[in-house]
């Protein structure tokens, strides 16, 4: 399997955009997915799931999506690129699968139980 950085910037050069607005793939969203199940055990997604579920109120996958690319683009460091596309990853990921099934599914269900 990729790398997840690998991984990442293949989904960063994905054409998500359709008719002016944000449209997933069948192929993005598992991309999502498998990003998310990558970072599911890095301990700053774990530290901050509580923070990102309030965070993501709200919010739908793909207003989540716009404002991680907003956060990569401005980071004052790789370090806060790399965490900041990690972190909302992962929280597209949920909305994404809160959508199709009602329900938490993909690495936020690990992460929410205390799995590490």
């Amino acid at each position: 399997m990729k790398d997840v950085d690998e991984m990442v910037k293949s989904l960063l050069h994905m054409d998500v955009i359709k008719d002016g607005w944000i449209s997933f793939t069948d192929e993005a969203k598992q991309l999502i997915h498998a990003i998310a199940e990558e970072c599911k055990d890095f301990r700053i997604v774990a530290d901050n799931m509580g923070k990102l579920e309030e965070y993501m109120e709200g919010l739908s996958a793909e207003d989540v999506y716009v404002d991680m690319l907003y956060k990569v683009a401005h980071a004052p460091t790789r370090l806060h690129m790399v965490m900041s596309a990690y972190l909302l990853i992962t929280a597209v990921d949920w909305k994404l699968s809160r959508i199709t099934t009602g329900g938490y599914i993909g690495c936020l269900k690990e992460v929410e139980r205390g799995d590490e």
